[in-house]
């Protein structure tokens, strides 16, 4: 008995793996079925472009094998229910040239949940190397094809496995050091992304609704465009680029964060002065909301009290 008692127990140190990935993620105000965006019209209007052509695969929600999708509307990728609010995701994948990493895509086309409305999703990823033109050809025809509440892109945390708690000290502590890395939660922005932007990043794509009710001038947002800032308009929402290529924002490294503190002082009314609560540190109220407001105050930033 007085030798089990004195028999150590080791514990496996808590790990997490955080990596950085290259994204777009579009939001839509509301289910983008009822917008006759569902994932399988969505799917026909993908396949038709260059830029989509090795995506030949698919799998919804939690399934782990992948399917062929239809051709020539030989059957449905999303069969909604009658009278039901949908609730799809959605993720289709494919092969590169000489089998490389290529762009994938995720769908989330999301009905109200407790009687209240949510903003449903496109997420590309694409691979570390792939062009800056790629992805704002990806974003031009997102503008031109989808009733864009808000979009961003460049680079984005990606937690892949482990503990949340290692997880979210591993992202504030790459954070402190690498600004322009966005923090971009689904999970969470399926509520926030109707009250604001979590911040901008290489490319900020802003529908005209979501500028007007935040007391911004759609046109006026032309007005940015100079050496290093360049506009794009589409349907019915502008794309500001914050430079040429997305950065890291390595504080430690040359890299001018000019472009995006231009781009965030001019959408200030549209961001988020704070968000959902997450999982560890990144549920600290402290933390989120001086992060989300770095390029607006960053001595708020630079002063938070991180456990890195």
């Amino acid at each position: 008995m007085l030798a089990a008692l004195q028999t150590l127990m080791e514990v496996a140190r808590a790990q997490a793996r955080v990596d950085v990935r290259l994204k777009l993620a579009v939001f839509v105000r509301g289910s983008l079925s009822r917008q006759d965006m569902d994932p399988d019209t969505l799917w026909e209007l993908l396949r038709e472009q260059p830029f989509a052509a090795h995506l030949n695969r698919f799998r919804r929600g939690g399934e782990t094998q992948w399917r062929l999708p239809p051709a020539g509307g030989s059957g449905r990728i999303w069969a909604r229910r009658a009278g039901v609010d949908p609730a799809a995701c959605v993720a289709f994948a494919g092969d590169g040239k000489h089998g490389r990493t290529a762009m994938s895509l995720q769908i989330a086309d999301l009905g109200p949940a407790m009687g209240m409305e949510r903003a449903s999703h496109l997420i590309f990823e694409f691979p570390d190397d792939a062009s800056n033109r790629q992805i704002a050809e990806v974003a031009r025809w997102s503008l031109s094809h989808l009733p864009v509440l808000w979009g961003t892109a460049g680079w984005c945390f990606d937690v892949v496995e482990g503990s949340a708690y290692m997880a979210a000290r591993h992202v504030v502590a790459l954070a402190r050091r690498c600004w322009a890395i966005q923090i971009l939660e689904p999970a969470i922005l399926q509520w926030d992304a109707l009250r604001g932007l979590p911040g901008v990043n290489w490319l900020t794509l802003v529908g005209d609704g979501f500028a007007a009710a935040h007391g911004i001038d759609p046109a006026a947002l032309a007005g940015l465009a100079g050496d290093e800032v360049f506009v794009h308009r589409g349907r019915d929402a502008t794309m500001l680029a914050a430079g040429a290529a997305p950065l890291r924002g390595d504080i430690h490294a040359d890299e001018s964060l000019a472009p995006l503190v231009t781009v965030a002082q001019a959408l200030k009314p549209a961001l988020l002065a704070s968000c959902s609560p997450m999982y560890g540190q990144l549920a600290d109220e402290d933390v989120m909301n001086a992060w989300l407001q770095r390029f607006i105050d960053p001595q708020a930033w630079l002063r938070v009290d991180v456990d890195g």
